[in-house]
């Protein structure tokens, strides 16, 4: 299992980022493989995405909000195409915006955990980067 975790602060209250952090909308913008989306109801989606490599094939993911807690914690997982992402923030009201914490924690399989090694660290945190961007850019 690989473990990512981090800060970020935003200049805007804990209810509005708490909002866009569990929006489909916003993490699927995040995803730079993503095809499409279908939200199920406003606690599961699925993200099509097809992976930039020949011959890929296009891929399933489902996301599924464990628990919301508004306006200072929730926990998503994302499961599919050989991994298992369970992704929690805790949010804090600060002088001027919200103080975030987050974790994720991710569990790859089959051939995907096999190819992915150690170098996944690096890959996690950018996409939580990614991610946390697209929220700043919504506000």
């Amino acid at each position: 299992m690989t473990v990512v975790e981090g800060q970020r602060t935003f200049a805007a209250p804990p209810a509005r980022v708490f909002e866009l952090l569990v929006d489909p909308d916003v993490i699927v913008s995040a995803l730079p493989a993503a095809r499409g989306h279908t939200v199920v109801d406003r606690d599961h989606w699925h993200v099509r995405l097809k992976p930039p490599l020949p011959l890929a094939p296009t891929v399933t993911v489902r996301f599924v909000v464990l628990e919301r807690r508004p306006p200072g914690h929730a926990a998503l997982l994302a499961t599919g195409a050989g991994a298992d992402v369970r992704s929690e923030f805790e949010l804090e009201e600060t002088e001027g915006g919200t103080l975030m914490r987050w974790r994720s924690e991710l569990e790859l399989s089959g051939v995907l955990g096999r190819v992915a090694g150690s170098g996944l660290e690096p890959v996690a945190r950018r996409q939580a980067d990614r991610t946390l961007d697209a929220v700043a850019r919504r506000l």
